[in-house]
C-alpha cells in the first residue's frame, strides 16, 4: 500500500535544521530564505517521486543540498584571511563598528557569547574546505546524519565519504591549529576574545575561554571535538547573538568581495 506523505507536515519537522544548515552554507539570509522556500516548492512537486529509498528528512536535504550548489556564494570558497580582512575593514571603518555596536545593543540580553562566536569562526574556516567536505561534516557533525544518507544526499559512495570526512576533520585540526591563539601561543587569531573583552567591557575573556578546556597540550583531535560540542548547542539564526554574528559575516563578505 502506498504511503502518502503530508509534505506540509513533514517539511515543517525538519525545517529549522535545514534552515539552520543552508546558512551554514551560504552564511548568508537571503540566500537562506531563497533556497529554503525552492526546496519547499520542489518538494511539493516531486512529492510522487519519492519512493521511501531514504527518510523524508534526507530526501529533502538532497534536493535542499542539489539547491544551494547553484548558489554563488555557497560555490564560493573562502581564504583562511577571511576574518582577518573582516577585522580590517572594521578597524578602518567606523560604519561596520557602528553596525556591530547596534546589533549588540539591541539583544534582548546585552552578552556576547565567545561560544556563538566560536561557531561563526567554524563557517569561516569550514567555507575554506572544498563544497563537498563542507557539506559532510556539516551534515555528521551537528545534523547526525550517518555516512550512508550523506552519500544520498550528495550522490556518492559511502566509501568516498569517508575519506570526505576523513579529510575534513584532518584539514580543519591543521587551519585551527594554525590560526586560533586559544589552542597555540603563536596563533594569529584571537578575535572571539577580543570582542568578547570589547562588547562586555572588561579583560575576562582568557578566564572564559580556559573553562572551555582548549589546551595547547590537548591533541588537535580533542580541541576539535570540543569546539563541534560547542557549536552543536547552537543554531546560527536564533541565538540571542544570532544578529549581531549576522552583520559580522556580513561585514565579512562585504571585506572579501571588495565592495
Amino acid at each position: 500500500m502506498e504511503t502518502i506523505i503530508d509534505v506540509d507536515k513533514e517539511f515543517l519537522t525538519i525545517q529549522g535544521n535545514l534552515k539552520s544548515f543552508l546558512y551554514r552554507l551560504s552564511a548568508n539570509k537571503p540566500d537562506t530564505e531563497d533556497i529554503l522556500h525552492d526546496t519547499y516548492i520542489k518538494a511539493k512537486e516531486k512529492i510522487g517521486t519519492f519512493r521511501g529509498e531514504s527518510s523524508f528528512k534526507t530526501w529533502v536535504f538532497t534536493i535542499a543540498t542539489n539547491l544551494a550548489k547553484d548558489k554563488q556564494r555557497v560555490q564560493n570558497r573562502w581564504g583562511l584571511d577571511a576574518q582577518d580582512k573582516c577585522k580590517e575593514l572594521t578597524v578602518s571603518n567606523k560604519s561596520c563598528e557602528n553596525r556591530m555596536v547596534s546589533a549588540y545593543q539591541n539583544q534582548k540580553i546585552k552578552t556576547f557569547d565567545i561560544a556563538e562566536h566560536i561557531n561563526y569562526c567554524f563557517t569561516c574556516i569550514a567555507k575554506n574546505l572544498t563544497l563537498e567536505k563542507q557539506v559532510a561534516i556539516i551534515l555528521k557533525e551537528f545534523y547526525n546524519f550517518k555516512r550512508l544518507e550523506i552519500a544520498q544526499i550528495l550522490g556518492i559512495t559511502e566509501g568516498v565519504v569517508k575519506h570526505l570526512l576523513h579529510g575534513a576533520r584532518n584539514e580543519l585540526q591543521t587551519r585551527y591549529e594554525h590560526r586560533c591563539a586559544m589552542i597555540n601561543k603563536n596563533g594569529i587569531c584571537y578575535q572571539c576574545a577580543e570582542l568578547y573583552d570589547y562588547f562586555q567591557n572588561s579583560n575576562k575573556s582568557d578566564e572564559k575561554i580556559h573553562q572551555y578546556g582548549f589546551l595547547p597540550e590537548n591533541n588537535m583531535n580533542l580541541n576539535l571535538n570540543i569546539r563541534f560540542k560547542l557549536i552543536n548547542k547552537i543554531n546560527p539564526l536564533e541565538n540571542n547573538g544570532a544578529d549581531l554574528e549576522d552583520i559580522i559575516l556580513q561585514i565579512l563578505q562585504e571585506a572579501i568581495e571588495d565592495k
